[in-house]
């Protein structure tokens, strides 16, 4: 932003970051906040790839001492167990896991977060893991395929190019998957002196801060949002995705003054409001995305929750831009 001559003070003020944080890059900031302030910086820039663009470009070493951990194993898949081991550290609100069967793959969760908030941050830590391969091995390793869960329509083609790879949207999880081969290849930074420091380290470090809990109603969110496009989601399988039976988690939300039927009905309001702006989004397809399976009943929905229809809300957006302006909203898919 400051690059671009744009002012960064507004745009903090609006995702609720301090405005310090730009003399002491120590500062610690809630990852809500880092994701709305992505999304409001990649629509002021106009660059609907900005979290892969900066994970491509930035010295991966500003990571700090979680880059040198990672750098300092043996092999990529003893550096993304400790990645998975001490993300808290580097970012309280996302998880981490590897699986080593037919294929090696690297996926991602929020806990304590939506999930629909996201689009920038997500694509950064992907791209992010990809380039850490890559360079800790110093050599030109590919992913076999790349996953994401959230929606996005337009070029993709930047982003192709660099992962060599197809990308899947609105996918069930956000993954990256590899050879079998990759996690055993060697690191050319092995140092286990140092690596046993800095474990030491991030392990005060994530017993002194490891105090965040995720709610009910945002871990129901997150595991509904891959569901929706695919009409899969049913409180028995969100039950079942969150370890419980049905009756269990009916319960556990009454507890909380809460119903599943009401927290579907929120999450597809609010993505609704989320992806009308998108016009390279149809509303057949907007209706697809929030899993109705008759464009009616979407509409019938919206009527409900707005008192208007989509149509007559895109009307009414394009009537309210100026004839240069930039439509940015679909950032914040």
């Amino acid at each position: 932003m400051t690059q671009a001559g744009l002012m960064v003070g507004p745009l903090l003020a609006e995702a609720g970051l301090p405005s310090d944080i730009l003399e002491d890059s120590n500062v610690r900031v809630s990852a809500r906040s880092q994701i709305i302030f992505l999304n409001l910086v990649a629509e002021s820039l106009q660059d609907s790839l900005l979290g892969f663009h900066i994970a491509r470009d930035f010295d991966l070493r500003e990571l700090g001492t979680f880059y040198y951990l990672l750098a300092s194993t043996d092999a990529v898949g003893t550096a993304i167990d400790a990645a998975a081991r001490y993300d808290f550290v580097m970012n309280e609100g996302i998880r981490l896991q590897q699986t080593r069967a037919s294929i090696f793959s690297v996926s991602y969760a929020y806990v304590g977060l939506e999930r629909n908030l996201d689009r920038h941050q997500m694509e950064f830590w992907v791209t992010c893991m990809v380039r850490l391969c890559r360079h800790l091995t110093n050599l030109d390793i590919n992913p076999s395929g790349v996953e994401f869960v959230h929606a996005r329509e337009g070029d993709v083609s930047e982003m192709e190019r660099y992962f060599a790879s197809s990308i899947s949207f609105a996918a069930q999880q956000d993954r990256i998957s590899f050879g079998v081969e990759v996690p055993d290849l060697p690191l050319v930074t092995a140092d286990p002196y140092l690596n046993r420091i800095l474990r030491d380290y991030h392990q005060e470090s994530l017993d002194q801060h490891r105090k965040f809990h995720d709610s009910l109603r945002v871990r129901v969110e997150n595991a509904i949002m891959p569901r929706l496009p695919h009409g899969t989601a049913t409180i028995g399988s969100i039950a079942s995705d969150l370890g419980m039976s049905s009756r269990t988690l009916s319960r556990r939300l009454a507890d909380d003054g809460l119903t599943f039927t009401t927290i579907l009905d929120d999450l597809r309001s609010n993505l609704s409001r989320r992806y009308l702006p998108n016009r390279t989004l149809s509303v057949s397809q907007i209706a697809w995305l929030l899993g109705y399976k008759e464009l009616s009943s979407f509409v019938h929905a919206f009527q409900r929750w707005t008192g208007t229809t989509p149509t007559d809300v895109r009307r009414q957006l394009k009537s309210a831009e100026a004839p240069d302006s930039h439509v940015g909203s679909d950032v914040t898919q």
